[in-house]
Formats: structure tokens, sequence, C-alpha cells
């Protein structure tokens, strides 16, 4: 052989080839594919624990969509009986007369510090909170069914309006109250007063229309000043009665009870109609 020189052979015999198996306690090749498969090989992890250990939470991801849902409905579920409730107490104080503990020094107190300044804007007030505000309010519903292709809005404040009045309506021919003397009214009315219809109505249709616009507000800070805005709007439609003598006290804060109500049951609605349809999405 030209220049080569033979292995010894014992060296040839010592140094392993690619079939050389390993002698007994000897270690195994670490780059041998079964030695780099068991090197990467994941770490065992314990299994999740019995039910109740807290390593996972019961159910799959169904039961917690539902949750999500119960959650979001609470405050409505504890809001509307509450409402009925407290214009359930207030109508019966009503009707046992135990609200004119109330009504009579208070709106002699309003009406003596009545300023004629005042008359004409709290006039106008009183009287656009009712039809007016329900014309602009169906506009605007109108308005937003054609720029979202939706039919919601005028469905919305359309039957919160309706049940509104039913509502007002139903309430002041069971309760047959009559109003404070004329001569103390600023305005002619006629008709029955428990509860104000001025009340009901504006309470009920501005809550919703907060709830249709804050639904589309882009900011937190919009929302709670739709909210705020429709609270304070209900509140100045409701005093205006009592400032204009046609109304008791307790017949606005009936009619304010009532309208948020309503107000509440249309939302309820919605709500559950919602969360119920298909494709609907749990955020």
């Amino acid at each position: 052989m030209s220049g080569e020189f033979p292995l010894d052979p014992a060296e040839s015999a010592e140094t392993p080839g690619p079939s050389h198996v390993p002698l007994t306690g000897e270690a195994p090749d670490a780059l041998a594919p079964r030695g780099l498969h068991r090197r990467s090989a994941p770490v065992p992890v314990p299994g999740p624990g019995p039910p109740g250990s807290g390593r996972r939470p019961r159910g799959g991801p169904g039961v917690w969509v539902e949750r999500s849902r119960r959650a979001r409905m609470l405050p409505l579920g504890v809001a509307l009986p509450a409402g009925l409730l407290l214009f359930a107490a207030t109508s019966y104080a009503v009707l046992g007369a135990g609200a004119d503990v109330v009504d009579r020094p208070v709106l002699s107190a309003v009406v003596r510090h009545r300023q004629a300044v005042l008359d004409g804007p709290v006039t106008f007030l009183t009287h656009a909170s009712e039809i007016p505000l329900l014309v602009l309010a169906v506009l605007l519903a109108l308005w937003l069914s054609w720029r979202d292709r939706s039919w919601q809005p005028p469905l919305l404040i359309g039957g919160a309006s309706a049940l509104a009045v039913a509502a007002a309506t139903v309430a002041k021919e069971i309760t047959d109250r009559t109003r404070p003397p004329a001569r103390l009214w600023e305005i002619t009315e006629n008709g029955y007063c428990f509860p104000s219809r001025h009340a009901v109505t504006a309470t009920a249709v501005l809550l919703v229309l907060a709830y249709v616009l804050a639904a589309r507000a882009a900011s937190r800070v919009a929302r709670i000043a739709l909210w705020s805005g429709a609270a304070v709007l209900s509140l100045l439609a409701g005093g205006s009665r009592v400032y204009l003598g046609v109304h008791w006290p307790t017949d606005v804060i009936g009619g304010l009870t009532l309208g948020t109500v309503v107000a509440l049951l249309v939302i309820s609605v919605h709500k559950l109609w919602e969360t119920r349809r298909p494709g609907h999405s749990s955020q």
C-alpha cells in the first residue's frame, strides 16, 4: 500500500464504528437519534386534579359564556323588581291617602317660590316632554335605522313610547286621583293625575334612547354623558309638572318610577333576545 500505514489491530478494535454497540455500563452516545429524542421530549405535566381541586374550571366554554350572560343581566334583574316595588309602594301611599303628608307641604312650598321669569321656560319644557319628544325620538330612531340598516332603533324606541303611554293611561284609570286645586295651576290640564304621564313618557323614551345611542358611542365618557343627560332631562320634565301646579309630587315620583320600569323592561327583553339569537358573540 503506497504511503499508508495499516492501523494497529488493537487500536482498530477499540475504535467503535457505525455499528458499534456500547459495552455494559457504558453511557449511550448523546448524539444518537434516540438519545436526542429522549433529551428533547417534553417534561411530563401532572394531569388535572379531581373535580373541585382548583386545577381547572368545571364545565366547558359554554358554561362560562352562560355565566357571562347571567352576570350582564344581573343589574337589570335587580333594578327591574326594585322599580316595581317602589312604584307599588308609591301607589299604595297614594291610594291610602298617606301621600298627603308629603304632597301638600311640598306643593305649597313650590308654588310660593315660583318665579315669573321661569314660567315660560318651564311651560315650554313640560309641553316638549311628551308629543314633541316622542316625534323627535322616533325620527332619530328612523335615521339610525337607515344609517345602520337595522330595525332595532325604531322598534326599541317605538315600543318604549307605546308601552309608556299605555301603562300611564291604565294606571291613571285605576287610581282615579284628582289633581291639585285649579287655583294653583299655571297651565290648563284635565283628567286624572297619578302617575304623571309626562314623567312616564319622558323617562321611558329618554332612557331607551340613551341605551340605543350608548351602544354606538365611541368612548366611556360619551356613554356616561348620554345616561346622565337622560336622567337629568327626565327629572326636569317631572319637576316641571309640580312647578306648574298640575301634579302632586308623588304623581311625579310614580311617573319617574313607572317610566324607569318601562325602560328597564324594554332593555331587558332586547338583551335577552340578543344573547339568545344564533351567532351572537359573548363579547
